[in-house]
């Protein structure tokens, strides 16, 4: 494959990735067969198809094996139609077959063909969270019944939630989400960015940064240290911007809504991050979904690595710590733990931000 949307490799990845992806997924796999580790879903913008390396003894259970992570843009549309055949085919065969197994599975498959709009949206959020629409065993009635009295899939905030809820908290989160909401009157930004947006081309990672250097380029900051996140945010949204913290979140993986209120200010509202640079780095990503967002709604800072989460993290990264002002202070082409350490003390990001920094740029890291 010739992939537009590489996926960084394990080194630098954070390790719910994988895990993130499974959920989200459609799986070539099944637990009493040996199948190629491939992986197709949406990242929030694209259909992914995603694969990791198989076994080195994999090759004689079947007729090839992937040897290294990569990940390419394919048709959905396309992908759907061919699926769908697969699936007729597939039952074509197993017809008369009896068994609770393969009748429950055409029963199900014949429910999703005839679904309607509502109940096609119904699913997308359900199966978004991992979940079976149709196995009461993974979705309890009381549940089921709050998605659908609750949420909408064409909301951009039950979209940013679902990427990463799990069941026991989704209903706590979405009352969280909407009590912020209405506290603090948030909604969508009413003004455009002061400058032209970058192209969605390439990849999330590459959209992010492209849109950090535009910020910092319209702040005049194209490669000195950000002291304050606050003010540049301000200087690029043209209105006040300013973090409230707002703790007792249910569950994991939000991180704050981001929204402006009816007077006109941009709000970061979330819980206090752990550490000056943690909750720079969540204040950066933050004013990513500010500007960058063309949803009709304000939007969820979360631990998801749908495309606008890993954009707004990459986005974050290079406002923060600019990929080409790490390169002009490092001497040499390695990086070593003194060399992080005060590339890290300097820009006011974690060490780890600097790390992923240089070694996308190609820089060797030592850490002896």
């Amino acid at each position: 494959m010739c992939p537009r949307n590489p996926i960084p490799r394990i080194g630098v990845v954070a390790p719910g990735w994988h895990s993130w992806t499974r959920r989200h997924c459609l799986r070539a796999a099944d637990s009493s067969v040996l199948l190629p580790s491939l992986y197709i879903y949406s990242d929030g913008r694209d259909l992914i198809a995603e694969s990791h390396p198989d076994r080195s003894d994999s090759l004689p259970n079947f007729p090839g094996e992937f040897l290294c992570d990569e990940a390419e843009v394919i048709d959905g549309r396309a992908t759907e139609s061919a699926l769908s055949t697969f699936i007729d085919q597939t039952f074509d065969r197993i017809e008369g077959v009896d068994g609770d197994r393969a009748t429950r599975a055409v029963e199900q498959w014949h429910a999703i063909r005839n679904a309607d709009e509502e109940e096609a949206g119904y699913c997308k959020l359900v199966g978004r969270m991992g979940l079976d629409p149709y196995d009461p065993e993974e979705i309890s009635d009381h549940l089921a019944a709050f998605f659908e009295a609750m949420l909408d899939e064409d909301d951009p905030l039950a979209r940013d939630l679902t990427e990463v809820a799990k069941p026991d908290a989704v209903e706590a989160q979405w009352r969280w989400v909407m009590d912020v909401s209405r506290d603090f009157a948030l909604g969508p930004r009413s003004i455009d960015p002061p400058f032209a947006p970058p192209a969605r081309t390439g990849s999330p990672a590459e959209y992010g940064y492209d849109f950090a250097r535009r910020v910092r380029a319209y702040a005049d900051q194209m490669d000195a240290p950000i002291q304050s996140v606050e003010a540049i945010a301000r200087i690029a949204v043209r209105s006040p911007f300013n973090a409230v913290d707002r703790s007792h979140v249910p569950g994991r993986g939000i991180k704050a809504v981001v929204g402006q209120s009816a007077a006109g200010e941009f709000l970061v509202v979330g819980p206090e991050a752990p550490g000056h640079c943690s909750r720079r780095f969540k204040d950066a990503r933050s004013l990513y979904h500010a500007i960058a967002t063309t949803s009709p709604s304000q939007r969820l800072v979360t631990d998801a690595y749908s495309s606008d989460q890993k954009a707004s993290r990459a986005f974050a990264a290079e406002l923060l710590a600019p990929r080409d002002a790490l390169l002009d202070r490092l001497a040499g082409s390695v990086a070593g733990p003194e060399a992080i350490d005060r590339l890290s003390r300097e820009f006011q990001v974690s060490p780890l931000v600097v790390q992923m920094q240089l070694k996308n740029a190609g820089v060797e890291i030592s850490l002896d």
